[in-house]
């Protein structure tokens, strides 16, 4: 295993350096392109930005592959290391199987919450600025549908020079979105969600194999999520902006056109994108926001329930769940499976097997279950298949 790790450390470390500083050096050179600032009558160019940044992230991840590639041809062993999985895959994963209704609505609700925090003002003649949701949406696009909160949040100093009763209104509206809504905020409104499932989306049309996910992965992640949390809160304290940083600066304020600076937002976008390809997900995973509102996940209206006495243990709600979070697979005893990392994607009901093991609710009402019949539709080929073998099996054994 040393040898294994030695082997590993030799190889990849240095190429992935040789990818971050080649993705740097680019994004020094875009940075430095006229067309990398644009003010607000500039929509019909300010789109360039956001296609350089798509551009490079297919760099990083080409990049990538080759490196993968490369690992596995050295050395088979090494690719669960590299993340190709000698498998066929996890329970659940044909695509034939989904709740199209269910994951119909959240794809609905995605892209008219993502369109509608863009060009919301356009549409409808008006914004609606008192409303403020904790979501990725930023704030320096004026077309927006509703404010979000994450500035503030994120310059908790300007809150010296706010009257007490608009900090009442800040926390209170805070305060009662994650009640009411939580990180369901997560999973069906905030515009970076929509980005990274198209990202895994366009993975699996690839047929591109992603990360081998395990615990390791998720605990590796746990310090970028501190590190992140940390910075998001304390940097407006030491006279710095996390919006420089911010992912989400890259994409609404340029697609409606407004001015924007993409140099260290946009490349942290470009890692954002590469590490959504491989594992889904995978800002939600550190995004400090999202740790926020998930801290209040024990009052939050939505839950998942889980019956433990239909649940037989196999798992594939763990292998669905874009977030790693095992004690949805490991309580044997709660009903109450919520947790602070649950972006209430729905996922796992989607892919668990049996009758209302898994469920979604709101104030106590069970609004989407999981289902044999759903999980057995996508894999009836298969089902043909066994039965064949087991007919000729059993001939076979009878003939003897």
């Amino acid at each position: 295993m040393k040898k294994i790790y030695l082997k590993l450390k030799k190889t990849v470390t240095p190429t992935v350096i040789v990818i971050c500083g080649v993705l740097i050096l680019l994004s020094l050179f875009a940075a430095n392109l006229f067309f990398f600032e644009f003010g607000s009558d500039d929509s019909g160019y300010a789109i360039t930005p956001v296609l350089i940044i798509l551009l490079l992230s297919i760099i990083g991840i080409v990049l990538c592959l080759w490196l993968r590639r490369r690992i596995v041809r050295n050395d088979p062993v090494m690719g669960r290391f590299a993340g190709e999985r000698m498998s066929l895959g996890p329970v659940g994963t044909n695509k034939g199987q989904r709740n199209f209704g269910f994951m119909t609505i959240r794809w609905l609700i995605m892209l008219i919450s993502f369109f509608g925090l863009i060009y919301g003002v356009k549409w409808l003649g008006q914004g609606f600025g008192n409303i403020e949701l904790p979501i990725f949406a930023c704030p320096i696009n004026q077309d927006q549908l509703i404010d979000s909160s994450c500035y503030t949040l994120s310059h908790l100093n300007s809150l010296v020079g706010m009257s007490w009763s608009e900090i009442g209104i800040f926390f209170g509206s805070l305060l009662l979105s994650i009640v009411v809504l939580g990180r369901f905020i997560c999973g069906f409104l905030c515009p970076m969600g929509l980005l990274q499932d198209l990202t895994h989306e366009t993975r699996q049309g690839l047929k591109i194999e992603g990360l081998s996910l395990n615990e390791k992965l998720y605990q590796r992640l746990k310090p970028i999520k501190w590190t992140m949390l940390l910075l998001f809160l304390g940097l407006g304290f030491v006279g710095g902006n996390f919006c420089n940083i911010c992912p989400a600066i890259t994409v609404s304020p340029a697609l409606a056109g407004f001015k924007v600076s993409l140099f260290l937002s946009g490349f942290f976008m470009i890692v954002v994108i590469i590490g959504s390809f491989f594992k889904r997900r995978f800002f939600c995973n550190i995004c400090p926001l999202g740790y926020l509102i998930g801290l209040g996940h024990r009052i939050s209206l939505f839950r998942i329930k889980k019956d433990c006495q239909a649940c037989t243990e196999c798992g594939a709600c763990y292998e669905a769940c874009p977030m790693g979070i095992k004690t949805i697979y490991t309580e044997r005893e709660k009903s109450d499976v919520t947790t602070a990392d649950c972006i209430m994607c729905g996922e796992c009901i989607d892919k668990c097997p049996e009758n209302k093991a898994l469920a979604m609710s709101f104030g106590g009402v069970k609004f989407y279950s999981a289902s044999r019949k759903t999980f057995m539709s996508g894999h009836k080929k298969t089902e043909r298949k066994l039965k064949r073998f087991i007919r000729k099996r059993d001939k076979n054994e009878s003939d003897l």
